[in-house]
């Protein structure tokens, strides 16, 4: 036991110790074909970090490439071993096509798997492999990836080929149709695995010692065996990105300052202005598949409302500490219904006066252990319990129909934080969690975003703004349920807190 809590002691130190002014902060945009019929291309913002060099000149043991973020160990013979994770986020997107009615969502996914790569030769290669955590498709994916480095004075420039092999199951995933989705017009089609190939060009130029331009572009052909699906229209896909960062060395070493005033308790209280999206789908008892119904559009709930969020942690020992957040919003509304709708047992005619109300609740606890940790800044991951409890009804006004739908289930998550102090009285913030579901009756996720930036106000207060990110979908077939739930809460936030 001894030697090996040395081992672990020595690799936090060795993550401790690591330089994060090897990494600027910047905005990209990105745009990428989708391969289904009838969807538009994805065009979108978003904050990146990055590098002044790229990967493949460095030995450093956190890797951002690409989608890709991992860990990794390169030896002194120019083996490279390490463990990668990223987002799959094929799928039909936000698009409504006739072509794809019937069908059932194509879900995003969050893949792991290791990294094994050889760097000795001019020409690099990369071996990375994907399992979905937990498994969404039940497939796997692996990539085999040739690329050629270029270093030049204000930057670097690497051309690669990719091979992709994608398992039977992840391809009936994506690109299946399976017997319940067949129609007249969309045949069964089991595409069995696939192999497609890629070339990508990136390139990063120092536009002074501060800012990096970073772009890429590139294309995927498509296995025939994906081409002939009845849900695809194009044979290749192309995509591209461009973005800025900016790297200002603001991050000091471990050594600096110290943690000063150090604060046992912290409490935050805000008010969260959130734009809200909530789609709810009851089937009947007998199965019978109920409506989708978007209760803000259709049902005219206000799709703006201002959240009250608490947030407290405790901390135990320097490194460690405990968390509780809670949040809640309730609505209701009244409206005569323009269209027929099927929910649950019930079906509510075009003209009734229906009255709706809506509650969620979600409460979550975690632990967290900080993995850097100063003065100045820190860095750590979390594993808790998230709780979420939903209730929308809908009732006739003249009390003649009434149905209900809920859910009330616990969701463990998993996540990462982050803060930097910037100088002076600011500090700025980052939280993420996430979880991933799909276990006997429940199938699903829940992903949470918080970003701040806050003042202090004297010894033991402080106030800050940021913006907050909600989103939960789940699927169950209990009596409570029996169909599909997506929630999602989004908009700026005001806060105060107090540290004791």
């Amino acid at each position: 036991m001894f030697p090996a809590s040395s081992e672990a002691g020595k690799l936090l130190d060795y993550v401790r110790n690591y330089d994060l002014n090897d990494f600027a902060v910047g905005l990209a945009v990105s745009s990428s074909q989708n391969p289904y019929i009838g969807t538009d291309n994805s065009t979108y913002a978003y904050p990146y970090l990055t590098s002044f060099n790229h990967a493949a000149f460095t030995r450093d043991w956190l890797l951002i490439q690409g989608p890709d973020v991992g860990f990794r160990v390169v030896t002194d013979v120019d083996w490279e071993f390490g463990v990668v994770g990223r987002v799959q986020t094929l799928g039909f997107g936000n698009t409504e096509t006739d072509e794809l009615l019937g069908l059932r969502e194509r879900q995003w996914a969050v893949e792991a798997g290791p990294l094994i790569g050889w760097r000795g030769w001019p020409v690099h290669a990369q071996l990375r492999s994907y399992w979905g955590i937990p498994s969404r498709h039940s497939g796997t994916t692996s990539e085999l990836e040739l690329s050629l480095p270029l270093k030049f004075q204000r930057g670097f420039f690497v051309p690669a080929v990719m091979t992709s092999f994608l398992s039977g199951d992840y391809s009936a995933h994506y690109f299946g149709v399976t017997p319940e989705e067949a129609s007249t017009s969309r045949p069964e089609y089991s595409p069995g695995a696939a192999t497609n190939t890629s070339l990508s060009m990136t390139l990063g130029y120092e536009l002074t010692s501060r800012w990096l331009l970073k772009a890429m572009v590139g294309v995927e052909f498509l296995d025939s065996a994906i081409t002939k699906s009845p849900l695809v229209d194009r044979d290749q896909l192309w995509s591209a990105s461009v973005g800025l960062a900016n790297n200002t060395n603001i991050f000091q070493p471990r050594e600096h300052a110290g943690i000063s005033n150090e604060r046992t308790i912290e409490v935050r209280l805000g008010a969260v202005d959130s734009l809200v999206d909530t789609r709810v789908l009851r089937d009947a008892a007998d199965g019978t598949p109920g409506d989708g119904i978007d209760l803000e559009d259709q049902l005219g709930i206000t799709d703006r409302a201002t959240l009250t969020q608490f947030d407290a942690l405790f901390r135990v020992g320097f490194y460690h500490r405990f968390e509780v957040g809670y949040f809640e919003l309730q609505r209701s509304s009244s409206r005569s219904l323009e269209r027929d709708i099927e929910f649950g047992d019930q079906i509510f005619f075009a003209g009734t006066d229906v009255q709706t109300s809506a509650a969620s609740r979600f409460l979550r606890l975690a632990y967290s252990y900080s993995l850097m940790r100063d003065g100045q800044k820190e860095l750590g991951v979390r594993a808790g319990l998230g709780y979420t409890r939903f209730e929308t009804t809908l009732r006739a006004n003249d009390e003649s129909l009434a149905e209900r739908a809920a859910v009330d289930v616990p969701l463990p998550t998993i996540g990462i934080f982050g803060r930097v102090s910037l100088g002076g009285e600011w500090q700025l913030s980052a939280d993420m969690d996430l979880f991933v579901l799909e276990f006997d009756r429940y199938d699903g996720y829940m992903a949470y975003v918080s970003l701040g930036l806050e003042r202090e106000l004297g010894e033991h207060f402080g106030a800050g703004l940021g913006y907050n990110f909600y989103a939960t979908k789940l699927s169950a077939n209990d009596e409570e349920l029996r169909g599909t739930l997506r929630i999602r809460y989004q908009g700026p936030k005001l806060y105060l807190s107090a540290k004791f």
